[in-house]
């Protein structure tokens, strides 16, 4: 449902035509949906820790540095599950 209304909003910006109205609920799903999709690269990255994947392999996907890579998927690490990681995981 998110990703469609953001994809509404995304035609109505490109058309010119958006109201206010239109612009802040595109605004609100966009924020939404950017909220989950950190929840399920967050999730990605513990699990892919979690089964030993290699710095440069999570930097290649990424597309940064090995040493951002690292510092990014420690920094996370040291944080418990946030609850969109969780949603993200366990769909609740």
């Amino acid at each position: 449902m998110r990703l469609g209304a953001v994809l509404h909003g995304l035609a109505q910006l490109r058309a010119g035509g958006a109201s206010t109205d239109d612009l802040a609920t595109t605004i609100l799903m966009a924020n939404g949906l950017t909220q989950r999709l950190e929840g399920i690269r967050n999730a990605a990255v513990r699990q892919h820790a979690a089964q030993r994947g290699s710095y440069s392999a999570l930097a290649s996907a990424m597309g940064v540095t090995r040493a951002t890579a690292q510092s990014r998927r420690d920094t996370l690490l040291k944080k418990e599950p946030s609850d969109r990681e969780k949603w993200a995981t366990d769909g609740d």
